[in-house]
């Protein structure tokens, strides 16, 4: 497992503009993000073969105060509109499967979702986190479907990469997507494809 805390120390923390987040499409797609209660190895299907090598990433707050942060849960093929972004070299890779895009494999028949849904889960301490479970492919969009382009998934290959960690101090229920977290800050992660376990934990370490 690759586990990271946050002790000030560890990774590169930085605070970010809410205006970072982007203007995100927030329908659910691809992937399994929800808590991190079963985050265990087997789960995650590490392989040290060929690729795709799926790879579980869990965010967990730790605090000896009781304290809650805010992560924004909402569609994870928005590459920075989501808790965790993944970068190949600092590009960032699209994780999952976007709705809102034509899958090169539907055309010409492919039809794209509906309005975008915010999602905010809570991260509070003493809890077991939340977690994505990723595939271990990018979504690219290449090809051309008509007048549209596409959107092919591709293994990616065995190597070094970075996982971006995001969460926020609040957050305003009546904004939208884009607006909703306040006072976000993230950290970068390096891990490496395939990972021992299938594991990237990082934990926030905050409290008085």
């Amino acid at each position: 497992m690759r586990r990271i805390l946050d002790l000030r120390t560890v990774g590169t923390v930085v605070g970010l503009l809410v205006a970072a987040l982007g203007g995100p499409a927030c329908y659910s797609s691809g992937g399994d993000d929800g808590d991190a209660g079963d985050a265990r190895a087997d789960d995650a299907g590490s392989d040290t073969g060929a690729p795709p090598f799926p790879t579980r990433f869990v965010l967990r707050l730790v605090s000896d105060i009781p304290e809650t942060f805010y992560v924004a849960a909402w569609d994870p093929s928005v590459s920075e509109g989501h808790w965790l972004t993944l970068l190949d070299g600092g590009t960032v890779m699209a994780k999952a499967d976007a709705c809102d895009v034509c899958n090169c494999s539907d055309c010409p028949t492919c039809s794209t979702c509906g309005p975008p849904l915010c999602t905010i889960r809570e991260l509070s301490a003493g809890t077991a986190g939340v977690e994505y479970l990723w595939d271990g492919r990018k979504w690219t969009t290449d090809g051309v479907c008509g007048d549209r382009p596409c959107e092919m998934p591709e293994s990616v290959p065995a190597g070094t990469y970075a996982a971006r960690f995001c969460w926020a101090i609040g957050h305003d229920e009546t904004a939208s997507c884009a607006d909703a977290l306040v006072g976000v800050s993230c950290a970068d992660v390096e891990f490496t494809l395939p990972d021992p376990d299938g594991v990237v934990e990082y934990v926030i370490e905050h409290g008085g």
